[in-house]
């Protein structure tokens, strides 16, 4: 935990940073080794506290229809204990981004019914929120979609490649079961047997520790 708590206060540091200066300090942090411990399974963070994960807050730029949450207001992801959830970070302005999403929103759109949540993570600055909006509506995004975290960095993505599109799937567990950096054709094949196979699980309840 505490090499964690560690990486989190460098990364919300490098978040303060002007872009090309960030990527050269996270380059040299890379090559120098810095990230190479051994990380267990990312779990998402339980409703009752317990686990090794923290509460993490999202602020939204855009809810789920018909959802509680209005944008601008604060999504827990501790709410989404117990559920199938794919996160999809992304960035406005990336070309394999503005290709990938609408595959990601027809996948939203087919199993949301089943029992999936998709919750979109914007790299984008929060000063650039109309960019994202664009976003959202030409790829016709129907999920929340807030702004990335330096916790949802630490916890979630690939140490080693924070390159985006990168999606990340939880099972009813809250275990990861598997990350996806980049899109390529056979990934959306890969995606989806993913998700029927987590959706198939029974509920579990997981326990304190």
């Amino acid at each position: 935990m505490t090499q964690k708590r560690n990486e989190l206060n460098f990364v919300r540091r490098m978040l303060t940073l002007p872009l090309g200066l960030a990527l050269q300090v996270l380059a040299a942090v890379i090559l120098c080794g810095l990230n190479g411990y051994a990380q267990s399974v990312p779990e998402l963070p339980q409703k009752n506290g317990a686990g090794d994960t923290p509460d993490i807050s999202i602020k939204l730029i855009q809810s789920a229809n018909g959802g509680s949450l209005k944008p601008g207001e604060t999504l827990q992801l501790s709410s989404l204990d117990g559920r199938v959830v794919l996160l999809d970070v992304f960035s406005s302005k990336c070309p394999h981004c503005i290709d990938h999403a609408p595959h990601v929103a027809e996948l939203y759109n087919l199993y949301r019914t089943k029992g999936l949540t998709v919750l979109g993570l914007a790299t984008d600055q929060p000063d650039r929120a109309e960019d994202v909006k664009s976003f959202i509506g030409t790829a016709r995004i129907a999920y929340p979609v807030g702004f990335l975290t330096a916790e949802v960095i630490v916890y979630f993505l690939d140490r080693r490649n924070h390159g985006v599109p990168q999606m990340v799937l939880f099972g009813r567990d809250g275990k990861m079961v598997k990350r996806i950096i980049g899109w390529r054709p056979e990934d959306e094949k890969e995606l989806r047997a993913a998700i029927d196979a987590e959706l198939a699980k029974p509920a579990t309840t997981r326990p304190a520790r």
